[in-house]
């Protein structure tokens, strides 16, 4: 009988000293979970959650390298402009003008949402001083908030610019860049619920920097054979003359 009631009591025991690891080990598995939401939640890599949802998956974002010209680890860069807008949530716009010489670089999304067109200067000088060097470059944005538009490499203070505002018809209008002397660098706005950014690597006068924000339009509306603009530029195909053998 003795021996009974003492089985008895160790299997108590055991079934508690089970009950309690069952519980330890989901207050660990809460815990580690916890901490990797807190830790994604604070990371830069992860993108927000947007008052507009986009219908394209997102996806963690990586540091910007190189920018405006180099890709991002984390873009998915496009033939053209228009196939990289057909796969945003919302109708794109495009710079209708653009400096004399520049053509499209590249078309691609950051953050899922947010369209990125960036034109460069062709045959222009990327060489100084032994290292690769490239000032005529233009960087276009377009998203959801100004946020997401300004979220890029470019940080005002290591280029030595000023950074001021201005009252525009549809809100306040971001400018960095050198006052003074009447130059942009970029300059950041919204309009119609959307927002939008250009930036210069090298600064332009102001007159220019207002001229192609004020001729931001529809993609849809530009024609097809604006290369300069759009890209995706027509495959020429070549035919290499082969002699024929004649057989006697």
């Amino acid at each position: 009988m003795s021996k009974t009631i003492y089985k008895s009591i160790l299997a108590v025991i055991a079934t508690g000293l089970l009950s309690v690891s069952y519980v330890s080990a989901e207050t660990v598995d809460q815990s580690v979970s916890t901490n990797n939401s807190e830790a994604l939640s604070n990371s830069k890599n992860v993108t927000p959650n947007m008052a507009n949802a986009s219908v394209i998956i997102q996806l963690p974002r990586t540091q910007l390298v190189g920018w405006p010209l180099m890709t991002q680890d984390s873009a998915r860069n496009f033939k053209g402009v228009v196939e990289a807008t057909q796969k945003l949530p919302y109708e794109a716009e495009v710079p209708s003008y653009i400096p004399y010489g520049y053509q499209l670089y590249t078309a691609r999304h950051d953050r899922n949402d947010v369209l990125e067109v960036v034109y460069y200067k062709r045959n222009a000088p990327i060489y100084q001083d032994g290292r690769k060097f490239i000032t005529n470059a233009m960087a276009y944005r377009m998203g959801y908030s100004l946020d997401t538009v300004r979220d890029t490499a470019y940080i005002p203070a290591e280029y030595k610019d000023y950074e001021w505002s201005e009252q525009g018809e549809s809100g306040k209008v971001y400018y960095t860049g050198n006052p003074g002397k009447q130059l942009i660098r970029s300059i950041t706005w919204t309009e119609g619920g959307m927002a939008y950014s250009l930036f210069f690597l090298e600064p332009v006068k102001a007159a220019d920097a207002e001229f192609y924000k004020e001729h931001i339009v529809p993609v849809k509306t530009i024609d097809s054979s604006r290369y300069e603009l759009l890209g995706n530029y027509p495959i020429t195909k070549t035919f290499t003359k082969t002699k024929e053998r004649i057989i006697p």
